[in-house]
């Protein structure tokens, strides 16, 4: 069976979604252009049931995969009432299972009358009032532990409503055991990585590794290692083909490649050069850490990725400043094929263009316009 499926990632990554999605699943995905206003970056595609495994057991790129049951405009909360009503809910909840609602909403001019709880009340009613009509049987709702995550959205005056077939966020990855004071999200780094058109044969190093997210999600990336330590809601989803699901995670599991990869992260920071090695030995991967200052180490290495320190959180302006000047001179004296730095100063671009090919990729990080900046020779 083919649904309509929408996917939730970083605001302003969305073609990195799209390419992952065609290379995972085999089909074409475009910007939603009814979510994509406020939060997080959406994407739209119509696939199949194995698609929806595939997507969230395998995609590094993902938040979450939601099946799209009904969107439009409205005026009135009765009207998100009445369009959640029309949705025959008995195909998708069985009577003994729990549900409850997560809704969401933004507003791009002015505000709304009504809070996303209002949403979520008028959604829930309507998914209790179809499953009642379909069965004569009453759901039951379970805010802490629900079988079937109903989803629902507002942005000014259209909706939609569908079901999560997630969870926890697909860039919440459990190998973090060891966390970085500010950590950088995975599905940032594994788009680092693809942006930066790194080989597996070619030797790759982030030189400001932290607990080591982005080396480690391109060792995950090279040896197709799926989210294999977490749980999913579609699990629950009886309506889905579980047991074609669970062949399938047997066949993926088995076709992850152990690989003797170039792969090297250091740090200024004994602590985090120790706790990047806990992460990638919980992520059961192989990558080479090591105790350096970015701004003196050697960097002849063919991709160069790297989360640079933003200065909100620590330090000060002038020292992220000092930071950046000693990175870039330091950048310029070696050979290297492309460096993909995150940032959100402007300063970090005007110096790197005075030695570099440039581009900028604006960006989301949480809820902090950032820019990833492309550096060539």
């Amino acid at each position: 069976m083919m649904y309509e499926l929408i996917a939730t990632t970083v605001r302003g990554l969305e073609e990195i979604a799209i390419n992952e999605v065609e290379e995972l699943v085999g089909v074409k995905a475009e910007k939603d252009t009814l979510t994509t206003v406020g939060g997080q970056g959406r994407i739209k595609f119509k696939a199949d049931e194995k698609a929806i495994f595939t997507l969230n057991y395998c995609s590094n790129s993902l938040h979450r995969v939601i099946i799209l049951l009904n969107y439009g405009e409205f005026s009135t909360l009765q009207e998100i009432y009445e369009a959640t009503k029309k949705i025959e809910f008995a195909k998708f909840i069985s009577e003994e299972q729990t549900f409850a609602v997560v809704a969401s909403r933004f507003a791009t001019q002015g505000s709304h009358d009504f809070t996303s709880l209002d949403v979520a009340s008028q959604v829930g009613q309507g998914v209790i009032d179809s499953f009642s009509e379909s069965t004569g049987k009453r759901l039951k709702v379970n805010l802490k532990h629900p079988d079937v995550v109903i989803s629902a959205g507002v942005v000014d005056n259209r909706f939609w409503i569908g079901i999560d077939t997630t969870g926890e966020s697909l860039h919440r990855r459990k190998y973090r055991v060891y966390q970085h004071p500010a950590p950088l999200k995975a599905s940032i780094a594994y788009a680092m990585v693809r942006i930066s058109a790194w080989k597996s044969h070619e030797k790759f190093i982030d030189p400001f590794c932290g607990s080591g997210t982005i080396p480690i999600e391109a060792a995950r990336y090279a040896c197709r290692m799926p989210n294999f330590l977490r749980d999913f809601l579609f699990w629950r989803l009886k309506f889905l083909p579980l047991d074609a699901f669970r062949e399938e995670k047997e066949r993926l599991d088995e076709r992850i490649e152990h690989k003797n990869l170039e792969i090297y992260g250091s740090d200024v920071s004994p602590k985090h050069v120790e706790g990047a090695r806990m992460n990638a030995d919980a992520a059961k991967v192989c990558v080479k850490f090591f105790e350096g200052d970015a701004t003196k180490i050697k960097l002849d290495y063919d991709r160069i990725v790297a989360n640079l320190p933003f200065g909100l959180r620590f330090g000060s302006p002038k020292k992220v400043a000092n930071l950046y000047k000693n990175f870039i001179q330091n950048l310029k004296e070696y050979h290297w094929k492309r460096a993909v730095l995150l940032t959100a100063s402007q300063k970090l671009h005007d110096l790197a263009v005075n030695y570099f090919k440039v581009r900028k990729m604006d960006i989301i990080y949480g809820k902090l316009p950032s820019f990833i900046i492309i550096c060539e020779r």
